[in-house]
């Protein structure tokens, strides 16, 4: 579309002005207090996620309905069941869908390509609403998920095993609270590339993410990718990256 009106402006059937402004609308949707990356998904493969924390009620609901109108989805992150209840009210025909704090509403059919596919796994089974959340978003973009959850290290076997049950995956995202280990371990287990979650779960001195994030951090397996403290969009869209990276090379012709 926007080769389009840039051909018609080398054609003068255009102006610069009206070629700036139709280019713009493309891009762009302004609301009273936002601006809409409409381009996002396209530009970097991940679309713009609603960052629910710190907006009223009607700034959420106002957003969402513009994703809506102009691409048929809207993603909220950190949205509690207030926010989900609202949403639900406000866009009675959209698909709604939930994972934790995450909201992906639709309206019609959005296309999604085939991304490949990501191994989910947790620590313990307090990890897992941050997982399904990631999962969640993945799925909608494209990506085929293989869950592994509960594979801690605190049955030496277990970790082994979720290796192995995410044999086929791509790329590895791996929650973990508490001592944090699990990715360390699983990093020096396989060659795949792994990101690390720590997340809020955990007790007493530190017990709310930093020393699994401080432990990844000070990883002695090098490559292993850290998030911050329970970042379930941004895990998805770093392994999102990951897969169109590997998608690229092996859609590229031989020879």
């Amino acid at each position: 579309m926007i080769q389009d009106l840039l051909e018609a402006f080398k054609k003068g059937d255009i102006s610069q002005e009206e070629a700036y402004e139709k280019i713009v609308k493309i891009l762009y949707e302004q609301g009273e207090d936002f601006l809409l990356d409409l381009h996002r998904h396209k530009r970097t493969g991940f679309p713009e996620v609603i960052f629910g924390q710190g907006k009223t009620m009607e700034q959420i609901i106002s957003i969402a309905g513009s994703f809506l109108d102009t691409g048929g989805r809207a993603i909220i992150s950190i949205a509690d069941e207030t926010v989900q209840a609202a949403l639900s009210q406000a866009f009675p025909e959209a698909l709604m869908k939930r994972a934790g704090n995450l909201v992906c509403l639709k309206k019609g059919d959005v296309p999604r390509e085939d991304l490949g596919t990501v191994g989910v796994i947790t620590a313990g089974t307090a990890d897992t609403p941050y997982a399904k959340e990631c999962t969640l978003l993945l799925e909608e973009i494209g990506a085929q998920v293989i869950k592994a959850f509960d594979f801690g290290v605190s049955g030496m076997h277990r970790p082994f095993l979720g290796i192995k049950q995410t044999h086929d995956a791509d790329v590895l995202i791996i929650f973990a609270g508490m001592d944090g280990i699990l990715p360390t371990m699983m990093a020096s287990l396989t060659d795949k590339p792994i990101i690390a979650v720590p997340t809020p779960i955990g007790y007493g001195f530190k017990g709310q993410g930093e020393t699994a994030l401080m432990t990844m951090l000070q990883s002695c397996v090098p490559g292993l990718l850290v998030l911050n403290i329970g970042n379930s969009v941004g895990a998805a869209a770093a392994a999102v990256r990951i897969l169109l990276s590997i998608k690229r090379h092996r859609d590229e012709p031989v020879g």
